[in-house]
C-alpha cells in the first residue's frame, strides 16, 4: 500500500480543517427587561482568539452615549466630548483608569485588555454613568425595541449566555447546534 506523502498529509489537513470552521450555528432569542435599549446578549466564553478593533463613547447633554458599549477584550475605546463644558472620564471594575478633564471637541482613549463591567463616570458631573462591556469573543447582540436577538455562526457546542441589564445578568445554558439555531427566552 503507498503511503501519502507529506503535501497528500497537509491537504488532508486543510481541507479538515476548513470543514470545522464553516461549522456554526445561531442563537436568536428573547429578553425582557424594562429597556432593550440598555441590554447586551452575550456567549459567555468561546473557542478561538479575538482581536479587539476600535469604538467611541460620547459625552453629549451631560449623558455618555451610548449608555452601554460591548467592546471585545483589546479594543480600544476613543471617549469625545461634544457639550459646551468641561467633562472627565474615569471607570472602575474590570479596568480602572481616570483620563482627567478637557472640553468640548477634544477626546482621550484607552484600551479594555480586561473582560467584564467596566462602569465609566465623570466626576465633573457625578449623575453621569455608563458602561462598557468588555467581551471575549464577538458573540453578542442588541435586542430590538420588541427584545429579539441573533446571534450568527457561533461554534457549535455547550455554553451559558448572558443577558447584561444595568449591570445585572440573567445566565442560561445553552447548546448551539453545528447549524440551524437554537431559541431562548431570557
Amino acid at each position: 500500500m503507498k503511503q501519502p506523502n507529506a503535501y497528500s498529509l497537509l491537504a488532508i489537513l486543510w481541507i479538515g480543517t476548513g470543514a470545522a470552521t464553516l461549522r456554526a450555528g445561531n442563537i436568536e432569542g428573547t429578553v425582557t427587561a424594562p429597556s432593550t435599549s440598555d441590554v447586551v446578549v452575550y456567549v459567555e466564553k468561546a473557542p478561538g482568539t479575538f482581536k479587539g478593533e476600535r469604538a467611541v463613547m460620547d459625552q453629549q447633554n451631560k449623558v455618555f452615549n451610548p449608555y452601554v458599549l460591548p467592546v471585545l477584550a483589546g479594543t480600544t475605546v476613543e471617549f469625545h466630548n461634544s457639550d459646551n463644558m468641561q467633562h472627565n472620564v474615569f471607570g472602575v471594575g474590570a479596568a480602572e483608569f481616570n483620563l482627567g478633564n478637557w472640553t468640548k471637541g477634544m477626546s482621550r482613549e484607552q484600551t479594555f485588555d480586561k473582560p467584564g463591567d467596566v462602569s465609566i463616570l465623570c466626576n465633573v458631573h457625578p449623575e453621569m454613568e455608563a458602561h462598557i462591556l468588555v467581551l471575549q469573543n464577538p458573540y453578542f447582540a442588541r435586542p430590538d425595541k420588541s427584545g429579539k436577538f441573533h446571534i450568527s455562526d457561533v461554534p457549535p457546542g455547550q455554553y451559558v449566555l448572558r443577558a447584561w441589564y444595568r449591570g445585572k445578568t440573567k445566565k442560561q445554558n445553552v447548546t448551539v447546534p453545528a447549524s440551524g439555531s437554537v431559541t431562548v427566552t431570557m
